[in-house]
């Protein structure tokens, strides 16, 4: 047999397998809808089903949150988990090459989100799965993988029972060896099964309950009270009148005390036993432990409280909103950060009142974004207006999240006005002259710069002038160096009072200082150059050295050429303003008043 042949026997055989169960297209049963309901809850989705694999078709034995009751194999997710042993899980089916093309993810109802857990046999076919499914992508938590596969155990047990009751009936029509054949199954299930009369003697029990109870004697013929102790005999015997009073089946969850004094949890289900009229004559019942899933919930509810208790605890504001930004809870930060009373002045208002006017677009358009789906977290920058009244620079982050069930927001925000502040204080003092308070050389250089790509640059208008403090040295020997640092400071005010808003001053090193003039003719910029000559304080003088850049040089060449004109001005006999000796724009300036007109 060739590889393909033997894959057709094997599906011929998984099928076959499937039609043993005799459950495609039987109605609904309450035993299979429970684990699906309880799948749904612990797994927090909308959708949940027991999904039984034909060769055409996928068809739902139970299903919770979807009105249909098959689907084409071609547009099963659960053909994906067949040959698998643990949970195949699709956290986006629309990433996924497997099932993107599915009218089910691309149309109607939109499936986003798939996990199922595998039906198998004990000789390894796979059925189906117990599967859970969203329109939002997602993961499940570990916790939950196990719980799924927990109660995929359980499906496959029922479809056990019920096979194996059909297997009973089969026998009592066939071969009217119903007691063998019935003890037959029930000597081999894990399930525990059991028969009372009215008075609440046993009448049938199979070995799993035995063997579970860990009762030495005989069973039959004897009452709870008898058994158990007084608590769980008297709580059984509640159920059962219960059952007996209304004729119905019903659904318990009952402790049972094994022979070594531990108790387990277990899924009771019991049901009216009625003769042929039609009269109750005693009950009987069905118990699957489910002990284990009752401690992973319980796990998971501890987990979420002290997630809770440290949410309450943190110092960081944590708030959560509906879809429209409405606030739905805060923590205790988030109250001490908006400055309000109490977390009842924050519920029910919208996060974009808290942010302060000319500030909530940034905000606005993140919400925006979320609530049409085009993304599950964003972080960003905005103020806060406190209630107090008082700003603050925040970083917030936001979060696509369930909360009680529903759509929502987790907003997280971090005070940042102090670090904000530390950043422009640490910039302020790189970029100044810790003396004079006018820009460094660093700084002059970074701020120049972006001004080369200006058009009026471009055709010329800018003027770069060098000033050196005449005889500063003398003055510093004669003064003092405080005297010194007083008067550099003087002349820093001067400079910086007569020039425009606009124009760039640095004190370059020592006594020398650079002004930048950008958009401004030599003409005007002589007049603005000598204005600040003519006002330098204590008698003080000054020689300037200034030139127009050359569209196409560097910044250094252009520097050069003014270093060059003021040591023109200085060996020209000082306080005086000079152009570079190879321009062709006026020389020379003493005091208020032309001396060269020529070409030096």
């Amino acid at each position: 047999m060739d590889c393909e042949s033997g894959m057709i026997s094997s599906e011929t055989q998984r099928v076959q397998a499937l039609k043993s169960f005799a459950v495609l297209d039987t109605p609904a049963e309450r035993n299979f809808d429970d684990l699906t309901e309880l799948a749904a809850e612990l797994c927090d989705v909308p959708v949940s089903l027991v999904t039984l694999v034909d060769a055409d078709r996928q068809w739902f034995k139970s299903r919770r949150g979807i009105d249909s009751t098959s689907t084409p194999r071609d547009e099963s997710f659960c053909v994906h988990v067949l040959d698998s042993t643990d949970v195949v899980e699709i956290p986006d089916a629309r990433r996924d090459a497997r099932v993107a093309h599915y009218d089910c993810v691309r149309g109607e109802p939109g499936f986003r989100f798939y996990a199922g857990a595998p039906l198998r046999t004990a000789d390894g076919h796979g059925l189906g799965t117990l599967c859970v499914a969203d329109y939002e992508p997602r993961r499940l938590s570990e916790t939950q993988r196990r719980q799924l596969i927990v109660l995929a155990a359980q499906v496959m047990a029922q479809l056990e029972v019920r096979r194996q009751a059909i297997a009973i009936q089969a026998a009592l029509e066939e071969a009217r060896t119903s007691e063998r054949m019935l003890q037959g199954v029930l000597n081999h299930t894990d399930v525990l099964i059991y028969a009372k009369d009215l008075d609440g003697k046993y009448v049938m029990v199979n070995p799993a309950t035995t063997q579970a109870t860990r009762v030495t004697e005989n069973m039959i013929g004897r009452s709870d009270t008898e058994l158990f102790s007084t608590e769980i005999a008297d709580e059984y015997r509640r159920h059962d009148q219960q059952i007996i009073k209304t004729g119905e089946r019903q659904v318990f969850s009952e402790r049972i005390v094994h022979g070594d004094g531990s108790h387990r949890t277990y899924r009771s289900t019991k049901f009216p036993v009625r003769d042929d009229a039609g009269d109750v004559i005693g009950i009987a019942g069905v118990s699957t432990d489910i002990t284990d899933v009752e401690a992973e919930r319980a796990a998971l509810e501890d987990a979420e409280m002290r997630l809770r208790t440290l949410v309450e605890a943190s110092p960081v504001a944590i708030a959560v909103t509906d879809e429209a930004g409405g606030i739905i809870y805060a923590n205790p930060a988030t109250v001490q950060l908006c400055a309000v009373p109490s977390i009842d002045d924050l519920h029910g208002r919208s996060a974009l009142e808290l942010v302060a006017p000319g500030q909530q677009d940034g905000l606005a358009s993140t919400l925006a974004a979320f609530a049409a789906g085009e993304a599950d977290s964003a972080s960003g920058r905005s103020v806060l207006q406190r209630g107090d009244g008082i700003a603050l620079h925040v970083e917030y982050t936001v979060n696509r999240i369930k909360y009680a069930g529903q759509n929502a927001f987790q907003v997280q925000v971090r005070d940042v006005t102090d670090a904000i502040a530390d950043q422009q204080n640490l910039l302020q003092i790189a970029n100044t002259d810790a003396l004079t308070n006018v820009m460094n050389r660093r700084a002059w250089i970074a701020h120049l710069m972006p001004l080369l790509d200006e058009p009026c640059v471009t055709a010329g208008e800018l003027v770069i002038a060098m000033i050196d403090i005449d005889h500063f040295k003398a003055f510093n020997d004669s003064s003092g160096h405080l005297a010194g640092d007083r008067l550099l400071r003087q002349i820093a005010d001067t400079i910086t009072t007569n020039v425009r808003s606009s124009d760039l001053v640095a004190r370059w090193g020592g006594e020398e200082f650079l002004v930048a003039l950008p958009e401004i003719t030599v003409a005007q910029a002589v007049s603005v150059l000598e204005r600040i000559r003519c006002s330098m304080p204590l008698e003080q003088t000054c020689s300037i050295g200034y030139t127009a850049w050359r569209p196409g040089e560097t910044i250094e060449e252009c520097i050069s050429r003014a270093d060059q004109a003021m040591y023109a001005a200085k060996n020209g006999g000082r306080n005086r303003t000079h152009d570079c000796p190879a321009s062709p724009h006026i020389r020379s300036h003493g005091r208020g008043v032309d001396v060269d007109q020529s070409a030096s």
